[in-house]
Order: structure tokens, then C-alpha cells, then sequence
């Protein structure tokens, strides 16, 4: 006679809760995201009006001029005289006038005005050295041309 092996009775259970207590974590965490990010866009279309300063995505800075939101197109001046029609999803940002302007690549305001030629390395002897003519260069390996 063969007897069935039977599982522990709390065994069955935690396998079954365990998933669905991890979906409903999951759910949560992606509805709060997507209320945040909902928010954000809010406070950013209030923001955008006639006369302030904004950054599209492709990095133009610029002074919305107009706003159709009916075609969903804001034209913005980048200086004077140069108008530029973008479509309003395009404004990254809106830009306040006590933010200092960024550098790309630190991330930090600029400290001081310092030249391009003050912050570039010394030339080395091998920079500054001839080039050589096209009869002095020889393979390392004569016979490598021959292969």
C-alpha cells in the first residue's frame, strides 16, 4: 500500500500570499509614481506662460512668446528676432531667475572666469615634435607587408 505524502497545511498558503502581497507592493509603488509625475506636469503647464523663460529638450533657452493650446504649439523668441514654433511637450523645463546657470559637465555653477588656454595642459615634447615624412615610416615587422 502506498501512502500520499501530504504538504504542511501553513505551506500553501504562504506560497499563495507571498505573490499577491508582491503585486499589490508593485501596484502601489506604480500608481504613486505615476501621481507625482502627473503633479509635476501640472505645476510645470501653470508655469508656463507668456514672458517666461524656458529650456526645450534639444537645449535652446528661450522667452515664450505664444501659446495655442488648442495645436499644442508654443512659440518661443531665442533672441531677438529669432522665433522658434515647438510643440508644447518639447519645454523641459521652466527656468526662474535665481537659478544659476549649470555647467554640463560637473553639474556645479560655474566659480570663476577662467580661459580656455589657463585650464589646457602644456604641449609634450611628442606634440610639439615634426611629423615625419611618408619615406621615414617603416613597419616594425618587414616582413608583415608581405603576408
Amino acid at each position: 500500500m502506498i501512502l500520499a505524502a501530504q504538504a504542511p497545511i501553513g505551506g500553501d498558503t504562504f506560497t499563495l500570499i507571498l505573490p499577491i502581497a508582491m503585486l499589490v507592493l508593485l501596484g502601489l509603488v506604480l500608481w504613486r509614481g505615476n501621481r507625482q509625475r502627473k503633479q509635476q506636469q501640472e505645476q510645470m503647464k501653470s508655469q508656463r506662460v507668456v514672458g517666461a523663460e524656458v529650456l526645450t529638450q534639444s537645449g535652446v533657452f528661450g522667452t515664450i512668446v505664444d501659446i495655442d493650446d488648442e495645436k499644442n504649439v508654443v512659440t518661443i523668441e531665442s533672441t531677438p528676432g529669432t522665433r522658434l514654433r515647438v510643440h508644447s511637450m518639447t519645454i523641459a523645463s521652466v527656468v526662474s531667475d535665481n537659478e544659476a546657470p549649470v555647467t554640463p559637465n560637473t553639474g556645479a555653477a560655474p566659480a570663476d572666469e577662467t580661459s580656455i588656454e589657463e585650464t589646457v595642459a602644456p604641449a609634450t615634447p611628442a606634440e610639439t615634435a615634426p611629423a615625419a615624412d611618408a619615406d621615414d615610416i617603416r613597419p616594425a615587422d618587414p616582413d608583415a607587408f608581405t603576408r
